[in-house]
């Protein structure tokens, strides 16, 4: 009998012990940090195997994190990245759409949710949702709203307006340890997001870095798409004259000298907002929060620097859904994982990490099975929602698993009419130029990702309408 107990206790234990998040049970919840950028492409950043921009801060973070090699948005566009984080629901059912939308009423963000639960919440930097973030959860507040000059911004700082002189980046660095330093001693745990708005580009569509910052590049060493010239054959034929690429064309695209003119451009404001970043990752060192302390690192969505002749976002192709997307914290050992994630997946990994209920209209998957080494993997596919019509894009929803991209394009937001297809193997077609819809030997792959794609229309499209809240 006694062995019999023990046993049980064991094991009674070790269901315990699974059942918690990574931190121990006695302690105080975790601080949580995210860092957000703006526009940021997967791979511009030096750790994510580019040799030529400059990003030490990134890349010294990125070592000691859990990174994440497929991680794609639930919407390549400013606001609908963000409520996607902010509620872990996508824009279908939260309302955010488009360029400064509106939450729809009753959508919850991680903030609130935090708050309630006694956390300390504070916001800086970039803020694109109509909803101000003191009615989202938000305690202490320093922000400045969608895009437009670095420099001199108008920010609304704890109620008053002010135009700070730095660059607004630089400004959001400073108020985000601000915010450390006055809460870190506290009983309560802290939650922080720290939003950039570089690399997106100021309100005269250029990236003006300080002339010291763009000596580092030389314009002739600077990388250009082989798909530069793409006739954009196997794609749909609206593509020709969709905003991406009228756009590319005023900025002298597919031209090599104008691409690579704007990647030194872009590296070099990326190489100063690392600059930003890395004061703000030292003081939590400084302050000496690392220990319970996890930081979310990722951008809103990649960005098109003469993909396909492309510029911008919004599409669904790897270079504007795909993102740089890292964890850091206690008991999360540092290594690359190819797990299919997304920024949906934030609010309830944090939700997890706080030891809160994940509610149950959350879209998102928890990643904690992962960050603990637990598992491989939280999804078999995902669907990014191209819902929004920026720039002349057509509606489409995306279908993307470990090895393919299946979009389908509509004719309009009924979602009724199928005007295009297309599947790009994702290994070996990383340009996504070779169009598979008509390969028979893929038939029985399309039908799957087509019985994916039909399920998100069931569940998430159709679901949510059950609730005036915009809940399911």
């Amino acid at each position: 009998m006694l062995i019999k107990n023990v046993i049980f206790f064991i094991l009674l234990v070790q269901i315990m012990v699974a059942c918690y998040p990574v931190y121990k049970s006695d302690e105080k919840p975790p601080n949580i940090i995210i860092i957000l950028t703006d526009d940021q492409q997967f791979d511009a950043v030096g750790h994510n195997a580019n040799p030529i921009i400059q990003t030490p801060a990134l890349d010294n973070f990125a070592s000691k994190s859990m990174q994440f090699y497929n991680a794609n948005v639930a919407f390549a566009l400013c606001s609908p990245s963000r409520a996607a984080i902010l509620t872990g629901r996508y824009g279908s059912a939260n309302g955010v759409l488009e360029l400064g939308s509106k939450l729809n009423s009753g959508e919850v963000s991680i903030g609130q949710y935090l708050k309630d639960a006694g956390y300390i919440t504070g916001f800086t930097g970039k803020w694109h949702i109509d909803q101000q973030p003191q009615q989202l959860g938000f305690d202490f507040h320093s922000y400045f709203y969608s895009n437009g000059t670095y420099y001199g911004r108008k920010t609304m700082d704890m109620g008053k307006t002010i135009h700070p002189e730095n660059h607004c980046d630089e400004y959001a660095a400073k108020r985000a340890i601000d915010f450390l330093r006055e809460n870190s001693q506290k009983e309560n745990p802290m939650f922080l997001m720290f939003c950039t708005q570089t690399p997106h580009m100021d309100h005269r569509h250029t990236w003006p870095a300080k002339q010291a910052t763009m000596e580092k590049y030389k314009v002739e060493e600077m990388p250009v798409p082989k798909n530069h010239k793409d006739n954009l054959a196997g794609k749909p034929e609206f593509l020709k004259t969709v905003r991406n690429r009228t756009q590319a064309l005023k900025y002298g695209y597919p031209d090599s000298t104008a691409i690579q003119t704007h990647t030194r451009d872009y590296y070099a404001v990326i190489s100063e907002m690392d600059d930003f970043i890395s004061g703000v990752v030292e003081e939590i060192e400084r302050l000496n929060l690392s220990e319970d302390t996890y930081i979310f690192f990722l951008s809103d969505n990649g960005w098109m620097l003469g993909d396909h002749g492309f510029t911008s976002k919004v599409l669904p192709y790897r270079p504007s859904a795909q993102i740089p997307f890292w964890v850091k914290g206690p008991g999360i050992k540092k290594n690359t994982q190819q797990a299919l994630v997304s920024n949906i997946d934030l609010a309830p990994t944090i939700m997890e990490l706080a030891g809160l209920e994940v509610p149950d209209n959350m879209h998102g998957k928890s990643l904690l099975p992962i960050l603990k080494g637990e598992s491989e993997k939280v999804r078999e596919t995902f669907v990014y929602e191209g819902l929004g019509n920026y720039g002349g894009a057509k509606p489409n929803l995306t279908v993307i698993n470990e090895n393919f991209r299946y979009i389908t394009t509509y004719q309009d937001n009924s979602l009724q009419e199928v005007i295009f297809e297309e599947l790009y193997h994702q290994q070996n077609d990383l340009l996504e130029m070779e169009n598979l819809i008509d390969h028979q030997e893929y038939d029985d792959l399309k039908m799957q990702l087509k019985n994916a794609l039909e399920k998100h229309k069931t569940e998430i499209l159709n679901g949510h309408k059950t609730s005036e809240h915009g809940h399911n």
